[in-house]
Parts: structure tokens; sequence; C-alpha cells
């Protein structure tokens, strides 16, 4: 996908001050890479006057919200990134201006930040500056005045570093080409009518004369504050189509089927590890590096039945992009391109060893020890991918592998779901996980909200499976056509496969396992906690009606009884 093409232009005067308390950022990033998986900003900050820190608030503001951003990981929400950026940065605000206690709130600042990620705005905004969008020759203001009224007088109601804690408006909007995008402090717009800022865009021959002229009309107006202005203008709006994603894939050929002695960009393969009808993985030995004999890889290429199959194609290079930018150690690592490569494939990391699934069959009857401690490392890997705003959406025993050191390691990103990359993502992409029946949650079947929740249900059906040896659904409760109620999945109790399994650890693997996910735990740590030691509200917990136990089986006896009343008054007449 090309990046977001954009001219920008601003200008900050102190005006009839002593000293400018403004401060203002067009960011846009030299990198392509860092332009497309970022995008740009603009950002302007006013400093509260009444604050005797306000001009190094203001700076440390838009310094720090710039750098901030472009250090978060790339598979993070726009949103995402500026909600966890402005409380740490707002709480060092405040803790600064509690520093000393006769000068209470001496760093406040507005802030208001536009982030223009592919073909979207991201606007994040607290105070009374404003933005603005130009767009078929209408000027609209995006945002709203944080302000309150108080005596017949207007006081600034929210600003960074004013409390402990700091509610930001957020919003998003489709961004298209020719907009015009507009920052502005109190110093210029409450001196100038939203028509009178409009009309400079049609007066100024460029954007850095529309903001110069912006400041010099607001002073001859008697503007008595600093006056700051920042603007956008959109020249290329990313496409994101099929088309070009197609045409971007078949840069890259898919490699043909490769065999022992055969050398690919420098690696030798030595065997064939695993084949399936979409991937093949080989055993290959670096050549490049020292000692080749010692430094082994795995090479995964794609299957050529999906040569034709863009979404296919794009979730393989996507579980590259992610497997580089995941570093954990119970996480597989996947290394960076070897540069002129010609092929589409991965090299991963060599993990000697055996899946999850192959320890399940040499051990069905696993201790409880065993099973919290190979719990407690699928959380800590998967906790590793959710820190990143990236859910699995394919959790199995297959996926899981054991080192030779019996660490357990997450091996598969093929199905991963990042929140940072579907906002870069234009074309359609369907909500159906290519995940594994009976691990995948309903709610992917159901049109249900889909979080953490969902690996959290994979978790749990594969510790019941480590217990009992058997799933907790039938079988068919993968199937999107056999699904459509929640209340149409009867979990199976653990204790009736396994008498030895503890209660509590059943109401621990049914509430994992609901069927609907906000019966779910919360949190996976409260899940394990639950699995070391009972729950209290679990044996507390008073008898449970056949109705919430079984609807279904409920509703049978209630028909039977009905039919047997009519029956009896039947034959009474």
């Amino acid at each position: 996908m090309k990046p977001l093409k954009m001219t920008t232009a601003g200008a900050s005067s102190a005006g009839i001050k002593e000293e400018n308390q403004d401060a203002w950022v067009a960011e846009m990033p030299a990198n392509t890479q860092v332009m497309s998986d970022k995008g740009a900003i603009l950002a302007l900050a006013d400093g509260v006057s009444a604050c005797s820190e306000a001009r190094r608030a203001s700076q440390t503001a838009i310094s720090s919200f710039t750098s901030d951003y472009y250090s978060t990981p790339d598979s993070w929400t726009a949103r995402h990134c500026a909600a966890r950026i402005l409380s740490s940065l707002n709480r060092w605000l405040y803790q600064q201006g509690r520093t000393d206690p006769r000068d209470k709130g001496s760093w406040c600042t507005t802030l208001t930040a536009m982030i223009l990620k592919s073909a979207t705005l991201h606007l994040v905004h607290t105070g009374d500056s404003r933005a603005w969008r130009m767009r078929n020759n209408e000027l609209e203001c995006l945002t709203r005045d944080h302000t309150a009224t108080l005596g017949g007088r207007q006081y600034l109601a929210k600003a960074l570093g004013m409390t402990l804690d700091v509610e930001v408006d957020y919003k998003s909007e489709a961004l298209d080409a020719g907009d015009i995008l507009l920052l502005t402090t109190d110093g210029i717009h409450d001196f100038l009518s939203q028509n009178t800022i409009k009309e400079c865009f049609y007066q100024q021959r460029s954007l850095n004369e529309v903001a110069q002229h912006l400041i010099d009309l607001a002073l001859k107006n008697g503007s008595n504050d600093n006056l700051t202005c920042v603007i956008g203008r959109i020249d290329e709006v990313p496409s994101g189509d099929a088309c070009e994603n197609l045409e971007r894939l078949s840069q890259l050929r898919l490699p043909p089927d490769l065999y022992p002695g055969q050398i690919l960009d420098g690696y030798h393969i030595l065997e064939e590890l695993h084949a399936s009808k979409r991937s093949q993985l080989y055993l290959a030995e670096d050549t490049l590096s020292e000692p080749a004999d010692a430094n082994h890889v795995v090479i995964k290429t794609p299957s050529i039945n999906y040569e034709d199959d863009p979404d296919y194609l794009e979730g393989f290079m996507r579980e590259e992009w992610i497997g580089r930018r995941v570093k954990h150690p119970s996480i597989m690592e996947i290394m960076a391109p070897r540069p002129g490569r010609k092929f589409l494939y991965h090299t991963c990391e060599y993990i000697k060893g055996q899946t999850l699934r192959n320890w399940m069959q040499e051990n069905p009857k696993p201790s409880l020890t065993q099973v919290r401690d190979i719990v407690a490392q699928m959380i800590t890997a998967i906790r590793g991918l959710h820190r990143l705003q990236i859910l699995h959406q394919d959790l199995k025993p297959e996926n899981l592998m054991f080192d030779q050191k019996g660490r357990l390691k997450l091996i598969d990103f093929g199905s991963a779901r990042v929140a940072g990359d579907l906002e870069n993502r234009q074309a359609h992409q369907s909500d159906l996980p290519q995940g594994t029946k009976n691990y995948t949650a309903p709610e992917y079947f159901l049109d249900g909200v889909i979080d953490e929740r969902a690996d959290q249900f994979a978790i749990g059906v594969i510790t019941y499976e480590l217990l009992t040896g058997k799933l907790p659904y039938a079988e068919h409760s993968g199937s999107s056509i056999r699904v459509r109620h929640y209340q149409h999945m009867q979990y199976r109790p653990a204790n009736l496969s396994d008498s030895a399994i503890p209660a509590w650890i059943d109401s621990a693997l049914a509430k994992a396992v609901a069927a609907d996910p906000a019966k779910r735990y919360p949190a996976l740590s409260e899940f394990f906690q639950d699995l070391k030691q009972p729950n209290r509200s679990f044996q507390s917990r008073r008898f449970q009606p056949l109705i919430e136990r079984n609807p279904v089986l409920t509703w049978q006896l209630i028909a039977l009884l009905l039919l047997i009343a009519n029956l009896i008054q039947y034959l009474g007449s």
C-alpha cells in the first residue's frame, strides 16, 4: 500500500505577549515504511498562561506525544497509542506541578492532535484549541471547546496536567484527497469568524502564506494571546484496493517444492519437516552465517494451491510481519527476510522438540501440577501477543511446541488479527478466522464482539482436553452451520469424564470456555488463579435451577408435562 501524501505548513507567534507558550508539530516520517505503519502527525499545544511553566508544559506535550507515538508497537491502533501516551503524559505533568506545594498546577496545557494513518484521521483533543476540516469548500470544526462559565467568565475546564486523570475526546474520520486540515489556538479562532478563516484559503497562494495570514489577521482584530496554526493538505490517500495488494504480492513468486540439497537464497535445505494443504516446513542451515552447521533454521513456504487467493497470501505475509515485531521467549522468532529474496517464504527459529499434541498423546493422564505448568506457559505466550493488541485466533495443541529445555513456545501466527494492521487495510476482511474447529470461540460465528476472550476460550478448551482427553462441547461446536445461539452449546462437566477432577477446577474450566464471552474471565490471570486454588464464589454458589443448567431440557420437560395434562383432560372428558 502506498503511503499517505500530504503538504504541511505552520506558523506561531507570541503576539503581544513577551513569551510564546504555544508549541506545534507537523511530522511526516521520511521513512516510507514508518509512514505506512504509523502515519503522520499534526498537533499543537497551548500552555495555560496562568501556570508558571506553561511554555515547558506545551513543548513537553508536543515532543513527548510525537516521539512516544513513533516508539509504540506497530501492532497498536492509533487510538490505543494515543490513550496510553496521553494518560502517562498527563500524570507526569500533574506530578511536575505538585513538586512545589506553593505552586499548584504549574504544568498545564491544551493538546489537539491529528494522527493521519492510511486513509483515516484519528483526532484526540483536550482543552480549547480547535481542529478543522475544509472539504468541498465547506469548513467544519471537528472539536468542542472544554470550557466552563462561572460568574459570567469562561474558564478552561480540561487540560493536560490539570487533574490526575484526564478525559480526552477521540473521533475518527475518513480522509479524502483534497481535504485541508487545520489546527488553531484560541489566539486565532477567538478573533476570527469561521467564514473569515475559510476565506483565507482562497486569498493566499501557498499554505505557509495562509498560516501567516491567519496570525496577522487575528492580531489586526485585537488578539491578545499567543497565536499558532498548523495546516495539512491531503494530496493522495492510499487506495488499499485488492488489485494494488495483489500487485505488491506478485513481486514475490511462490517457491517450488523444495528437496534436500537444494539452495534457496543461501539456505541449504536438509529435510522436509511437515507438509499440509496450506504450507510446508523445511529444516535448513544458513550457509551465509558462521558456523553454518550450528545455525539451523526452519523455512516455511506457502502452498501453491493458494497462489490465486489474496486473503491467504496477505495472511502469510502478515505472519512474517507479526513474527518480526514480537520478541518474546515464549513465542517463535521469525527472522528478517534476506535482501534480494525473490520468493515468498519465512525464515523461522528452529525449535527442536515436540508439539503439545504429541506430548498429550504420550501423556494421556498428566498430573494437575503438569497441567498448571503448561497453562501458565500458554498464558505467558498469549499475553505477549495481547500486550501488542494481537489476537492469535488459532490456539491449538498443534501450534504449541516444547523445546529441548521443556519451554512451551507458540509457533504459528497465520490467523492472527493485528489491531494496528486492520487500520491500514482498506479491503474487506472477513471476521472469520482460519482457525480450527472446536478451539474457535463461538462468537466468531454469531457476529459477537471479538477480543482477548476468544483466545481465552481456546486456552480453556486445551486445558480441559489436557485434564480429560476430551472436548468441553460436542464436536460440531466449531461449525458455523450448527451454532446458532450460545444456549445451543451445552458444556459437559469435566468430572463426568474423570471423577478425580475437583468440582472447583471444573467450575474454572466452565467459566473459561463459557459459550457467551460475557460470562468468561475478564483476565487470563484470574483463570489461572482459580486453577491453583478454590474460588470461594464457586464454593458458595447456590443451587442452580435446571432452566439455567439445561434450558433445552427444561422446555422439553415442560412440553411433555403439558402434553400429559392435555391427554388426561381429554380422557377425563
